[in-house]
């Protein structure tokens, strides 16, 4: 085989697509055992012949085998770096390095920390010389150490020391790359242009162009087209050779080709510049208007082509430096033109400013805080500029020593020494807010105040003046406790939100939560009447949940004011919300004054002595509670739609096994009347649960009741206002959600399926040992579920449904038939598996996959849509126009069945009037942790706009998958749902079908394992030791580490589609794991983790902290997150290493940096919510 592959005869089929050596390779890729290769002829044949990601997979696989081969992991890692894949090369690097100096350097190069990595290399390099090492460091790691300082220097612009670096060992590639920077052409025309033999890259073809351009002799512009020409040519046979679906190894391939395209506009630059200067010695009339359009073009587009803000700083100098160059040219033609035409012998200095105050620019803003200050301070060169240039050289400055340690004083010095006397007033006003962050961070709280004071006197309208003296003033009040001072602070920051900052959003946060515990006298209700009005009213949508909640607080009066605006304006991002609001509240609200506290507590006997069989509901410790469940509509005509079902309360988000952090959060069964009352508003629903459970408790319920009703007759003013504006919209929307919430509810057969796999994981994780009797909480659970089930309303309701299974049912499953009743634990467990697998092969084989929308309603079959709006559009944090969002067009024909561990839901699609399909899944028999679901994607979408800030997030595409939840009923909702969707657990037990085996076994297996350990009758100490070999028989026997790799191989079509999965994943990965960590949310089990199999994108159900009786977070998980052997084993080592480790610091360092308070905010509401 290896003489085979090593053939000549197969560079003929080099250019095809597929290719043999590509079908050769997949095939032992696909062998087992994997056949040893030379590593060097994979790496050779997946770069020649485009089987780049079998390649990638065979030596990852003979690296994983052979952790010894040093030529593995070096031909591995030069593949990487072929393919731009910096994260996983460092990844690679860090698991089979030698020293803590590669280690963390290589963790400091993959965030960007240039300096601090370069001056760890170094410290390397000097202890090997020094011997400390004892020869014990491989040479390809000093390689490595030599390589990276370079790079580290390259980022710092740190041009002089790689020249002298390149001379002293003449490294003619460093040479070329960095002489023209500095600039020095004579040098690389004398000494390195003669002598280069470097290898032919498009890079090198592009700084013979500069040069050729530079000399600007007789053939100047015409050698450099054809050194453009040869280099187009290399960048795209190159582009040619890179796998089909790699975006990110293009990435350096597409900044070459926008360098290149420069190059041949600064040829028409020079050509134009020569034409004119012909030309303008005899124009004719209207001639001189049209001299140097060209030039004038190009210029004004490379102002708005730049790289992007991301972009490592290495992109944004090889660019704009010889933009200077130009710019030299420019200024130097027109330099005699100060009296004839002035604004032509502007035109170099003017965009040769714009040029390094752009460069400095981004360094500031990617902590190059040394690097911006030598840019400005010797790149322009010259004596004039522009005044709004100078200003803005000024600012940058300014900012720089603002954030460098040491040159605070320094920065003051430079404001206090300018002249502001040629600036305009906003510039000036600019510069007093900067003097006042300087002053803050000096301590000078009253001359900061007189600097913001004297700022915003100067130009009113100043957004960031605005917000950074509310900062001051928030800053002064925590000091000081002067509510004068939050009077200030709140006014400062809606009036910069007034004046268009472009980060509202955080600025809100702050102002809610000063509002929401504002003080007896109101300082920050008064600011916060004064300047509604002003403020626009999109700013408000993202926090449409916080402003509900608050109606039932005392900030009440004004949250109702903002909700009446949105409700004129953006009726349908508030709709939804407000509706359910409503419908969870009426019946509290509708109570009389006067007989509040007596009917509370009437209620309250109703649900100890029992109440009614069908709405009963069993909490977690066999505490019984009364749950009947009315989900109404607020148009008055008389449809009554009515649909009885009994659903799980485990896994209410996925309807799988999910299982809560501690009984108080999680219900075993639940037994709920969804009733569709279309009189609006009818005290017809309850929902009192005892033992702390509920909304309501004995102490304080009045206060409770009279919040409520406060707050229902607020929400109620609201929707009445809506109503009044939009009655057409208003009715629409009404029908819709009538229709949704009552006639896409599952069978009783589905619910049965989901309360029986519900208890089957209940008495898995009872810790009780299989061989002991059955609890007495489990046989209260079972005769409330017996009593639900086949109650007299499922009699009426389900006549064929009570005959085919109630007797057997009951006879099996009833602790009352106690002659049939199981015994023991296991027993019981085999009982329900039983009944499960019988109810699954029913509702598969009886019950079609699709639905038809004509049979389950007609009308939305012949709904005419008119207003109403596909749900969800409302979430960006900008103003979005009305008229200008997607229309419903139609409910799709089929409705799917989708079926998730026990659980059936119905999939509606919503076709837009763009002809955009959206998927919803109808999730109905919610449990009161539901409305956590939609705070924590709220607080998701808000870090998600953090990431696209921060450099190394976005450089990553790092961003968190938050689908859309709308509200339908207090128990039933939709949640957008992609047709790809699986999760871990249809993951295992998809192998577990292919190989015959049963799915529980290794839950079953580890429980009798742990009978004896559990009855007491063996040592604390042998329990560990029981623990661990009962764990390994499962890895070793039931659950191997390669089961989520095969499914993935046999799922996606080829390596390039796993590799793109496998970075996505990655990512997605490493979020929710950060998430888990940052909020403490446990419970991760597999069913809870549903993953898009063609995008990778994680979506994880149930996903939200658990609070204790006093309010506080509760997490009592043994591990942060989960990271399981299959996964480790699909990334492989030094993926996780360098792909999720690399993604979930990153993440880290964006949400760290902002000083913002969405967390304290999403977290308050949650708990109310709770």
């Amino acid at each position: 085989m290896i003489a085979l592959l090593s053939k000549d005869y197969h560079k003929k089929q080099q250019a095809s697509r597929p290719n043999v050596v590509q079908a050769l390779l997949e095939g032992l890729q696909l062998s087992h055992p994997q056949p040893r290769m030379p590593s060097e002829l994979i790496k050779y044949i997946g770069k020649t012949y485009n089987a780049w990601h079998i390649a990638l997979a065979l030596l990852e696989s003979h690296v994983m085998l052979f952790m010894n081969e040093t030529k593995c992991s070096e031909s591995l890692a030069e593949l990487y770096r072929l393919l731009n894949e910096d994260d996983m090369r460092c990844g690679l690097w860090k698991k089979r390095s030698v020293t803590a100096e590669t280690k963390a350097g290589l963790s400091l190069v993959q965030h960007g920390y240039w300096q601090r990595a370069q001056s760890l290399f170094y410290q390397a390099m000097v202890k090997a010389t020094q011997g400390t090492y004892n020869n014990t460091v491989p040479k390809a790691e000093m390689c490595l150490w030599e390589e990276q300082w370079i790079y580290c220097a390259g980022q710092l612009s740190q041009w002089d020391a790689l020249v002298d670096f390149g001379k002293s060992i003449e490294n003619y590639e460093i040479l070329l790359d960095s002489l023209w920077k500095l600039p020095d052409w004579a040098y690389m025309k004398d000494n390195v242009i003669p002598k280069a033999q470097v290898e032919e890259t498009p890079k090198l073809r592009l700084i013979q162009a500069f040069f050729a351009l530079h000399d600007r002799n007789a053939n100047g512009v015409g050698d450099a087209e054809n050194i453009v020409g040869k280099g187009v040519d290399l960048a795209l046979e190159h582009w040619w050779q890179l796998p089909e679906m790699s975006v990110h190894a293009r990435v350096p391939l597409l900044q070459q080709f926008q360098q290149l395209v420069e190059v041949q506009e600064s040829a028409r630059i020079l050509v134009d510049i020569a034409n004119g200067n012909k030309l303008s010695g005899n124009a004719v009339v209207g001639v001189p208007g049209n001299l140097y359009a060209d030039l004038k073009d190009i210029l004004e587009t490379w102002r708005l082509r730049t790289p992007n803000e991301w972009d490592n700083m290495s992109v944004w100098y090889d660019l704009l430096q010889w933009r200077n160059e130009m710019y030299n040219a420019v200024i130097d033609a027109f330099k005699e033109f100060s009296t004839t035409n002035p604004q032509l012998h502007h035109l170099g200095y003017r965009d040769k400013a714009w040029n390094v105050n752009k460069l400095a620019h981004i360094a500031r803003k990617q902590g190059l805080y040394d690097v911006c200050v030598m840019i400005l301070e010797k790149m322009y060169g010259h004596s004039t500029m522009e005044v709004q240039e100078a200003f803005v050289k000024i600012k940058e400055q300014a900012k720089t020593y603002l954030e460098m340690k040491g040159e605070l004083t320094t920065g003051l010095n430079l404001i206090n020494s300018t002249n502001l006397e040629y600036f305009p007033v906003k510039h000036k006003a600019e510069i007093c807010c900067i003097k006042g962050d300087f002053l803050v961070k000096l301590n000078d709280s009253e001359g900061a105040n007189v600097a913001y004071s004297n700022a915003i006197t100067l130009f009113k309208n100043l957004p960031k003046g605005w917000i950074s003296w509310g900062n001051y003033c928030d800053m002064a009040y925590k000091d000081s406790h002067d509510e004068i001072w939050l009077e200030y602070a709140v006014s400062c920051f809606l009036q910069g939100i007034k004046f268009g900052v472009s980060n509202s959003r955080s600025h809100l946060a702050r102002v809610l939560y000063l509002l929401s515990f504002d003080t007896p006298s109101e300082p920050v209700g008064r600011s916060f009447d004064k300047y509604l009005d002003q403020i626009p009213h999109w700013v408000w949508l993202s926090w449409i949940p916080q402003l509900l909640l608050s109606l039932q607080r005392t900030e009440a009066p004004h949250c109702k004011l903002v909700l009446l605006k949105i409700a004129t304006v953006y009726p349908q991002a508030l709709y939804y919300w407000l509706r359910t609001y409503l419908l969870e509240r009426r019946d509290v609200a509708n109570k009389s004054e006067l007989g509040r506290m007596a009917m509370a507590q009437q209620r309250m006997q109703q649900n100890i002595s029992g109440a009614n069989p069908s709405s009963l509901v069993l909490a977690a410790d066999g505490s019984a509670r009364v749950q009947s469940h009315t989900g109404g509509n607020l148009a008055p005509d008389n449809q009554v739609h009515q649909g009885s079902q009994s659903g799980s309360g485990i896994g209410s988000h996925d309807g799988g096994n999910s299982h809560g952090h501690e009984p108080e959060r999680s219900t075993a069964t639940e037994s709920s009347v969804h009733t569709g009352n279309d009189q609006a508003l009818q005290p017809s629903s309850s929902s009192i649960s005892d033992g702390g459970q509920g909304t309501m408790r004995r102490n304080g319920a009045l206060g409770l009741v009279a919040s409520a009703a406060s707050a229902f007759d607020a929400a109620k003013d609201i929707m009445e206002a809506l109503r009044s504006k939009h009655a057409n919209l208003a009715g629409e929307l009404e029908v819709l959600l009538t229709e949704i919430g009552s006639r896409f509810v599952t069978l009783p057969e589905e619910r049965l399926l989901a309360v029986v796999n519900a208890l089957l994981h209940r008495c898995y994780k009872y810790p009780s040992a299989t061989t002991s009797e059955v609890p007495q909480s489990l046989k209260k659970e079972l005769s409330g579920v017996c009593r639900a089930c086949f109650s007299a309303d499922a009699v009426n309701k389900h006549v064929d449904f009570v005959r085919e299974y109630k007797q057997d049912f009951e006879r099996d499953l009833d602790p009352e038939s106690t002659t049939t009743f199981p015994v023991t634990l296991s027993e019981l467990t085999e009982r329900l598996k039983h009944w499960k697998n019988i109810l699954q092969s029913n509702v598969e084989d009886r019950f079609p996959a699709v639905l038809k929308l004509e049979e389950e309603s007609r009308v939305l079959r012949d709904f005419h849509v008119v207003d109403v709006e596909i749900p969800g559009q409302y979430f960006s944090d900008q103003e979005i126009a009305p008229d200008h969002t997607v229309k419903l067009d139609r409910v799709g024909a089929d409705i799917q069945i989708v079926r998730r561990h026990g659980s059936s839901f119905r999939r509606l699609t919503l076709i837009g009037s763009d002809g955009s399909q959206r998927h919803f899944i109808v999730q109905t028999s919610l449990t009161p942790n539901a409305r956590s679901d939609e705070r924590i994607l709220q607080l998701f979408r808000v870090m998600n706009q953090m990431f696209d800030k921060h450099k190394e997030s976005r450089r990553r595409h790092i961003c968190i998958h938050t689908p859309i939840i709308i509200p339908v009923w207090s128990q039933v909702r939709m949640v957008e749902d992609d047709l790809m969707y699986s999760t871990f657990l249809e993951v295992y037990e998809n192998h577990c079908a292919r190989n015959d085996r049963e799915a529980d076994l290794p839950i079953t297996y580890f429980k009798e394992q742990l009978n004896q350990a559990i009855l007491g009758q063996i040592s604390p100490e042998a329990v560990v030791d029981l623990r661990l070999q009962a764990y390994n028989d499962i890895t070793k026997n039931l659950v191997t580490d390669g089961i989520f790799s095969q499914y993935m191989y046999k799922t996606l079509p080829s390596g390039n589609h796993i590799w793109a999965f496998k970075k996505q994943f990655a990512i997605q990965l490493a979020l929710s794991s950060f998430m888990s960590f940052m909020l403490q949310i446990g419970g991760r089990s597999p069913n809870k983790i549903l993953f898009a199999k063609n995008t990778g994108k994680i979506f994880q159900t149930d996903f939200h902290p658990a609070y204790d009786a006093n309010g506080m977070i509760e997490f009592s998980e043994p591990v942060p997150f989960r990271l399981t052997r299959n996964m480790q084993a699909f990334f492989s080592h030094f993926g996780v290493e360098g792909l999720i480790v690399s993604s979930m610091c990153a993440a880290a360092q964006a949400v760290v940096s902002p000083k913002v308070c969405f967390l304290s905010i999403g977290i308050k509401t949650n708990t109310w919510s709770c």
